[in-house]
């Protein structure tokens, strides 16, 4: 991992502790539609315009780059929207019951739905789904262990650079945000609006990074520059 990287998630981790400690004393900072969240759907918003932008406006992405670019601008857009419940809160909407109780109005719920069928299904359906989960299992162990020196190759790739590993750190961000929703705690609920709000700000940082580096690349001078200015300081030495 480079050394900005390591900074990086330090940095990432204190601030996560210190806006879960002042969301434990302030709560009503983090409750649904508070300030925390609408900052968060703020930033969700700014990170999918950036990452648009970016994707068309920069010349110097490449064609991989521009796709993930893409795909990261979908994303937050979709988390926005998430957040603010498709405009279910600031148009006043009524959205879709959820069986089992609760509104469809958030990507997450697509999750509490599964969970929710799980619970409700019989032991024949379990014991389908477990053999499907392990025959899933056993092919992405069996793809791992084919590809293990590309996937290595790709771990040490996104660790190292600086646009890929923050996206990767958002995305776990989520990812646990979401485990959290399933679980019935007041301070689970308090981690995970503090887990969103700081993703959010996470991806503008991967964004302009990538803008950051591309900046950087295209306003330095080109390498036979380097090469004359080495072999004119030799002859002055001399």
């Amino acid at each position: 991992m480079s050394r900005e990287n390591q900074v990086f998630i330090c940095v990432v981790v204190a601030c996560v502790i210190l806006l879960f400690t002042i969301g434990l004393s302030r709560p009503d900072l983090l409750v649904e539609d508070g300030i925390g969240e609408s900052l968060g759907a703020a930033g969700f918003a700014a990170a999918s315009l950036l990452a648009l932008r970016a994707a068309f406006k920069s010349a110097f992405v490449t064609s991989t780059e521009r796709s993930i670019l893409v795909g990261t601008s979908g994303l937050s857009l979709i988390l926005f929207l998430s957040e603010i419940s498709f405009g279910a809160r600031i148009f006043g909407l009524q959205m879709p019951q959820m069986s089992g109780g609760g509104e469809f109005d958030g990507g997450h719920d697509i999750i509490i739905l599964l969970v929710r069928l799980l619970n409700d299904a019989g032991r024949t359906e379990l014991l389908v789904i477990a053999t499907g989960m392990a025959l899933l299992v056993a092919a992405a162990g069996v793809l791992l262990a084919l590809f293990r020196q590309k996937a290595q190759a790709s771990v040490r790739y996104i660790l190292s650079r600086a646009f890929e590993f923050r996206l990767a750190v958002a995305v776990c961000m989520l990812a646990s945000a979401v485990t959290l929703d399933l679980i019935t705690s007041y301070k689970a609920a308090i981690l995970e609006e503090v887990l969103e709000f700081s993703a959010s700000g996470v991806l503008i940082l991967a964004v302009s990074a990538l803008l950051r580096k591309k900046s950087q690349a295209r306003n330095a001078p080109p390498a036979g520059i380097y090469k004359q200015t080495r072999q004119w300081n030799a002859y002055v030495d001399r």
